[in-house]
């Protein structure tokens, strides 16, 4: 057998032993792609196992990320800092090697996959920054020059997410974007006729991609010469259809579902080894297959040294550009960046429609930060998600930094993501709050993998009016707070939106939702007439009135649109009763406080606490302590002017005031 032979099966049997050893997982699509693995991490990617975060390499995606035992063996025969201890905990409880991977950087795992085309999207977005990038930086170097591959499979290619991704990337002209098609004809249903039968070639080549057909997916040869085709025609983005079997080498379970999903078992195993001529026990490597695969080591770090003296020689032609450059490598804010916004801040205001008050945010933001950039799925104009003084990204205008999705909520979603993962720029992506749920993976992905995606949803509420029901938003905004460590933001004013962005700003860590309104607010200072200190907004929730130092009587709490009318409902009660309204721009950041701090805002002596939110009310009962003193929603809006439908379920100031006294009567003895 010789050494290329042996590395490949040396994959598919330690893909094999992982499975085994957990009684879990996926073996048929490892020992499928084995060939392509290894050609991609032994020839075609560039990367520096002992430096994952060099910040020139190719990124590589398993989109299909259940095969994810092999992208373990390949990180692991490639020399990146994995033990053999750790591919036998393989899905153990804290391991570096779950079931599906999980984003890593510092591992090689790029991007968090598993729901399947969300890998698929994430690497346009990647291709999409890279273009950017390059586009910027590059002038007499190729400074940033690199690949987006992925491997995808069946089940990538059918859900939805992958078809609006791919359109758009094809509509983009994303060169640098190479992913190669898993079609091994088997989902865990059985056979892909059963309800997949497009001809997959022509579909992408209808979204505008440059197609290989039909390759032997054994065949090294072929692969490489294919890939090396796909790198060199950079006006398309390239799909590679390999020809795989699942279960490569299993007598009784090669090109069948029961490979899918299940592991093959100790007899089927011996079987396997029998078949392929594999005299290795479980977890035993070759040690002429450990020495093939050092060289990838060497030569990362040849490839990372030639270009830190490239980086040298840049620093010194273009000193500024490199001061720009090195900030986003660095993930690093410039001095002085919301200097602007803060004089916005300080400034009065005339009634505002939040999503008005976001798009001055962004427009301000994108003078000093170079590196934001989004858009919206197609509703620029009403998510006010356009930066005035840039183009629309596109292959002739590849610095431009206002991408227009297209009516493509999902694809939207896992591109936002891909640009975040990929590292150095701060996306954004616009739709209104009803639309969210299309990309709600996408958003619960950015929080799970901690990226620093922006997501702009407007027209948050019944007050959007005339539109109707279908898209007056119930139970969106608190099914977005029930999604751990995304930051949810929903804003009561100017001033309250402009801290909003710059909150989102300074968090890296985390993706922030800034749920805006359609109509128009008035500054919350203008009724108060008391200023709004930022450290008290900073910290998810403050007193924005009150009429009495004391323990109140009454305490209302609200957000957004409804701060305003419930302050004017609260002064009604201002000469009976000790009166306080708290505004609650973001829970989770209230949540994280001190319970001193909490008590003080929300005091537990109060006698009432009433929560007023123009959406479904459960939840508030952990702030109200009870379901009586919740004023919410619990049937869809209606279709007339916006006024009319709050005041029809109970938000306008009046009905605020007409439902505190039931519950006062009901109440307080």
């Amino acid at each position: 057998m010789d050494i290329v032979s042996k590395t490949i099966n040396t994959l598919r049997f330690l893909s094999i032993d992982q499975v085994n050893q957990a009684s879990s997982g996926h073996p048929g699509a490892p020992m499928g792609v084995a060939p392509i693995a290894y050609v991609l991490f032994k020839k075609m990617i560039k990367h520096n196992p002992k430096n994952p975060l060099f910040f020139n390499r190719d990124r590589f995606i398993l989109s299909n990320g259940h095969a994810s035992a092999l992208l373990y063996s390949t990180l692991f025969l490639s020399g990146y800092k994995y033990s053999i201890d750790d591919l036998k905990n393989f899905r153990q409880m804290n391991s570096k090697t779950p079931g599906h991977p999980e984003i890593n950087p510092s591992m090689g795992i790029e991007v968090t996959t598993g729901p399947l085309g969300q890998g698929f999207a994430n690497g346009v977005g990647m291709a999409i920054s890279e273009k950017i990038l390059s586009s910027k930086f590059n002038l007499d170097s190729q400074i940033i020059n690199h690949y987006i591959y992925a491997i995808v499979g069946d089940g990538d290619l059918q859900e939805g997410i992958s078809s609006e991704a791919a359109s758009l990337a094809g509509t983009l002209k994303l060169g640098k974007l190479i992913y190669i098609y898993d079609s091994n004809n088997i989902t865990i249903d059985g056979s892909n006729d059963l309800a997949f039968t497009e001809n997959v070639a022509q579909r992408f080549k209808a979204y505008g991609w440059d197609v290989t057909e039909n390759i032997d997916g054994n065949d090294i040869n072929v692969i490489e010469a294919s890939i090396t085709k796909a790198k060199n025609n950079l006006d398309q983005p390239s799909l590679i259809i390999a020809n795989t079997t699942i279960g490569y080498g299993s007598p009784n379970k090669s090109g069948k579902e029961t490979a899918h999903g299940e592991p093959l078992g100790e007899d089927e195993t011996e079987l396997t080894r029998k078949k392929l001529n594999w005299e290795y026990k479980p977890f035993e490597i070759p040690n002429e297959v450990l020495e093939h695969m050092s060289t990838i080591k060497k030569e990362g770090e040849i490839l990372e040294n030639n270009w830190n003296n490239q980086i040298s020689e840049y620093k010194e032609k273009h000193p500024d550009l490199y001061k720009e450059l090195n900030l986003l490598m660095s993930n690093k804010l410039p001095n002085g960046w919301a200097k602007e916004l803060d004089a916005i801040i300080k400034e009065n205001n005339e009634p505002e429609a939040t999503r008005a008050s976001s798009g001055l945010a962004i427009n301000i933001l994108s003078e000093s930060l170079f590196n934001l950039l989004g858009g919206s799925a197609d509703l620029t104009t009403s998510t006010n998600t356009n930066i005035n003084n840039s183009g629309n990204f596109s292959k002739k205008s590849p610095t431009g930094r206002n991408i227009k999705f297209g009516v493509r909520e999902h694809g939207m979603g896992g591109i936002i993501n891909g640009i975040a993962a990929h590292g150095s720029l701060i996306p954004f992506g616009g739709t209104f709050l009803i639309f969210s749920d299309y990309m709600r993976g996408s958003i619960r992905l950015s929080a799970l993998s901690g990226l620093n995606s922006i997501w702009i949803l407007t027209h948050d509420s019944i007050g959007l009016g005339e539109d109707g029901p279908t898209h007056q938003p119930i139970s969106q905004l608190m099914s977005l707070r029930g999604i751990p460590d995304l930051k949810v933001f929903r804003p009561a004013d100017r001033k309250e939106t402009l801290l909003s962005w710059k909150a989102t700003i300074t968090n890296r860590s985390n993706p922030s939702a800034m749920i805006l309104s359609r109509q128009a607010v008035p500054s919350l200072e203008s009724i108060t007439k008391v200023k709004l200190n930022e450290k008290d907004f900073l910290r998810g929730a403050y007193i924005c009135y009150k009429n009495s130092d004391g323990t109140p009587d009454i305490t209302f709490i609200s957000t957004g649109s409804e701060v305003a009318p419930t302050i004017e409902a609260a002064k009604h009660f201002a000469t009976e009763y000790k009166i306080r309204v708290v505004s609650m721009p973001c829970w989770e950041i209230f949540d994280e406080q001190n319970k001193e701090y909490q008590e003080q805002i929300i005091s537990k002596k109060s006698k009432l606490i009433i929560s007023i939110e123009a959406g479904i009310g459960l939840g508030w009962q952990k702030y109200t302590r009870n379901n009586d003193t919740i004023i919410s929603m619990d049937t869809y809006g209606k279709s007339a002017k916006g006024s009319e439908v709050l005041d029809k379920f109970g938000f306008s100031t009046d009905r605020i005031i007409d439902k505190t006294k039931k519950i006062i009567k009901n109440s307080i003895k």
